[in-house]
């Protein structure tokens, strides 16, 4: 906006008093040169200096108007009139230092307004730079996606080929051992200590292959935890920088609503200044309109000599003329004063009126310029936003950077200086010392009736003596159970409350199996060569403490709950491959040995499976679950839970002091030395009526591990209070027929004539059991084939 021209003064027309100066520039001019500022920088004290200067001009018309009013009829008018300008000209001389004072100001608010463009600019050109490494960080995690699957296809495909190859040699091996068994009928005594050695070389060999493959999956398994931690990372790193655009919009907004807010105040200031000028104005013409009332009280006064006499014409002309030439004489001391203060009254009202339409248009403009500067500082401040939340995101970066690299540093030299397996050695000193327990070795049934009252005691459950007659055989015969029956029944419950029967609520721990385990790192944990440490899950920790010397001569129990969320025989293979060997069996942690291992690792790369301990699975069978495989049935005690719980009595037994594994296992080697002979007769018994038929009818057989199995459970089972004809109905049940289940490729007919002939001659076996559970078993059978 242009500097307004200064009007010219014309003689004897808008004439100034003696000695004024030009008139200066005017303000409303200064103030349309520069941006409107923002209210928060403006200076309170030069808004007060304003004030009190307008408040001075104020006083000064107002005395002015007094002298006027009072007229000149005494000799210090002219000297207050003097003083009155001379006061105006200091005023005026500080309102012109004010308007340069504020020319100044509004060329430094342009160079900061420039150099924000600029600092704008650079921040725009750091923003396209952080956009192309978002760009770059999206490209590697598509690259990192496209590894994953590639690892994951890869693992199908060797898994697929394992399994197959797996279940073709036993296939083979299967029918070489029948085929032998057949044609050495006349020789088996004397042949089956051969068959065994071959038979446990073969097994020795598979579980070789089986090792080698764990290892090959630990390592694949390994590379796709090190991408899935990557992707997770960048993952993290996404979701920071959303919650930073989040706190910048909201800033954004914070900010914008208060510049609106400045905006609006210096806005109302300007229009308040507005109206104290034309305030101003009206006085002003209020004081002319009454100079012009006296004008005309004067002409009145003249009108009204027509009704006089002459006598009275003369006479009040002889006084005017003496009033005249009083006049005169004061005119002379005093000329034209009055004349003249009313002409410069006048042109101050002209000047006023020129003022208020300059005012008037000034305000126009300043709106105008108000509107471009509220542009220009939206998007200052835009971009002053847009740089502080770059710097925001670049420092947050920076910072998270920072904590990585520590942690590195921390985890490296964690690793050099600390424990490869940090809670095993945390166990090897808090259970480091042997805790005493029992010796004595137990009566089997007495110690059946001390678990069924001390679990309905202790944990508030109540079991059949015959379910743990069969729990406890079980435990003679296998370390691997498997409880199964509906949901809520008490499966998990019942195998912590072993522990609790044989005295010690601690020699227990639940393992929790989760829907995605594949392999045996998901159940025994992975070594980070980064940072030099093993990071056990529950169950290598649960394993490790079995075997303190707190722990170890105590029988210990792991329960992998609902064991068939995901396939046992993928993540629990490493174990099922363990147990099938008897000289000191152990998993594979690590491919090769490890720094400063924990005291119980084997050449820093095993954990021994020690033989006080017994793995426990429950399993629900519903739409969320798997099957369990044929090996892993062979290998397992198998128990069906009731759905209904017996009344127990209730009794008071004395919290049993902790059994020892060395008394409880020599309490099952002299039930299988006593009771032996009832165990050669089930397998007369199942050799010589059943062996062939149920090969012929159902394609159902067993071979030299079920015989095994029933020398070891059946006299246990006697020992404790039961009868042979109770284990033949367990095993039948869960172990020979088990396979029958939803075959229907077996005729109905051919299942109900076996269902009689099988139960007609259990009972002629052992009259004293009746052979609830096979029957349940075939019954169940039929009514899925729609007999009764």
């Amino acid at each position: 906006m242009g500097k307004r021209q200064t009007r010219p003064r014309q003689k004897g027309k808008g004439t100034v008093w003696p000695g004024q100066p030009p008139a200066p520039e005017h303000t409303g001019a200064a103030r349309a040169r520069q941006p409107a500022p923002l209210a928060s920088r403006t200076d309170p004290k030069t808004a007060d200096d304003t004030a009190a200067l307008l408040a001075e001009i104020q006083q000064v018309a107002n005395e002015a108007h007094v002298v006027v009013e009072a007229g000149a009829g005494s000799d210090g008018a002219s000297s207050d009139l003097a003083s009155a300008w001379q006061r105006y000209r200091a005023l005026a001389e500080r309102q012109a230092d004010a308007a340069n004072t504020l020319s100044v100001r509004a060329e430094t608010l342009r160079a900061e307004q420039e150099g924000l463009t600029a600092a704008a600019a650079r921040q725009a050109e750091e923003a396209a730079a952080l956009e192309e490494r978002s760009a770059a960080l999206d490209a590697r995690c598509e690259l990192l996606d496209r590894r994953e699957r590639d690892l994951s296809d890869r693992e199908q495909a060797a898994e697929a080929a394992f399994t197959e190859r797996r279940l073709e040699a036993g296939r083979e091996l299967e029918a070489w051992l029948t085929e032998q068994r057949r044609t050495a009928a006349a020789a088996l005594d004397t042949e089956r200590q051969d068959r065994q050695a071959r038979w446990s070389e073969e097994q020795r060999r598979l579980a070789d292959t089986q090792t080698a493959l764990d290892q090959r999956e630990s390592e694949l398994a390994q590379r796709e935890r090190d991408l899935r931690t990557a992707r997770l990372r960048l993952e993290d790193e996404r979701e920071d920088i959303a919650h930073l655009k989040a706190a910048l919009k909201e800033q954004q907004a914070t900010r914008a609503e208060r510049f609106e807010h400045e905006v609006t105040s210096r806005t109302g200031q300007l229009l308040q200044r507005m109206e104290e000028s034309r305030h101003r104005i009206a006085v002003l013409t209020e004081s002319n309109e009454r100079l012009g009332a006296r004008l005309n009280e004067y002409d009145g006064a003249l009108a009204s000599l027509g009704g006089m006499t002459l006598e009275q014409v003369v006479e009040r002309l002889t006084e005017l003329r003496a009033e005249n030439a009083r006049l005169l004489e004061e005119n002379a001391a005093a000329p034209h004063a009055d004349a003249l203060l009313l002409e410069q009254l006048r042109q101050r009202v002209t000047r006023l009126a020129a003022d208020n339409e300059e005012l008037v248009r000034e305000r126009g403009e300043l709106e105008s310029a108000l509107q471009r500067d509220r542009i220009a500082v939206n998007e200052r401040q835009n971009y002053v936003e847009h740089n502080n939340w770059l710097r925001a995101a670049n420092d947050q970066l920076q910072h998270l950077l920072n904590e990585e690299a520590a942690k590195l540093r921390a985890t490296a030299q964690a690793g050099k200086e600390g424990h490869a397996f940090p809670a095993c050695s945390h166990m090897d000193r808090e259970f480091g010392t042997p805790r005493p327990f029992d010796a004595r070795t137990p009566d089997l049934p007495e110690l059946v009736h001390q678990m069924q009252a001390v679990i309905h005691r202790q944990a508030g459950l109540s079991y059949r003596l015959s379910d743990l007659r069969l729990v406890l055989a079980g435990m003679a015969m296998s370390r691997l159970h498997l409880f199964q029956g509906i949901s809520g029944i008490g499966k998990t419950g019942l195998a912590r409350a072993l522990a609790v029967a044989f005295g010690s609520d601690t020699s227990a721990a639940v393992v929790p199996v989760q829907a995605g385990w594949r392999d045996p790192q998901d159940l025994m944990g992975y070594y980070n060569s980064f940072d030099r440490i093993f990071y056990e899950s529950e169950f290598t920790k649960a394993l490790y403490r079995a075997q303190c010397p707190a722990f170890k001569d105590r029988p210990f129990f792991i329960v992998l709950d609902e064991m068939n969320l995901s396939h046992p025989e993928q993540y629990f293979s490493g174990v099922l491959s363990a147990l099938a060997i008897k000289d000191r069996p152990s998993l594979a942690l690590t491919t090769a040995p490890v720094r400063n291992p924990a005291a119980l690792i084997i050449g820093g790369t095993h954990i021994a499976v020690p033989d006080n301990v017994w793995f426990i699975g429950t399993a629900n069978h519903d739409e969320t679950t798997v099957g369990f495989a044929d090996k892993t049935y062979d290998r397992a005690f198998v128990l069906e839970l009731p759905w209904q719980h017996p009344d127990v009595p209730e009794t008071a037994p004395a919290f049993p002091e902790p059994l020892g594994h060395q008394g409880l296992t020599q309490s099952f080697d002299k039930a299988q030395a006593t009771y032996g002979a009832q165990a050669d007769g089930i397998i007369e018994f199942l050799d010589t009526h059943w062996r062939g038929r149920l090969a012929e009818e159902l394609r159902v057989g067993w071979g030299n591990r079920l015989e095994r199995q029933i020398k070891q459970f059946a006299p246990v089972v006697v020992a404790a209070g039961g009868s042979p004809g109770e284990a033949l109905d367990h095993l039948l049940a869960t172990r020979i027929l088990r396979s029958v289940r939803g075959r229907y490729d077996i005729h109905a007919d051919t299942l109900d004539t076996l269902r009689t002939d099988l139960v007609e001659s259990l009972m002629r076996f052992d009259s004293a059991h009746e052979p609830a559970a096979t029957r349940r078993l075939l019954d169940d059978e039929l009514r899925s084939r729609g007999r009764q």
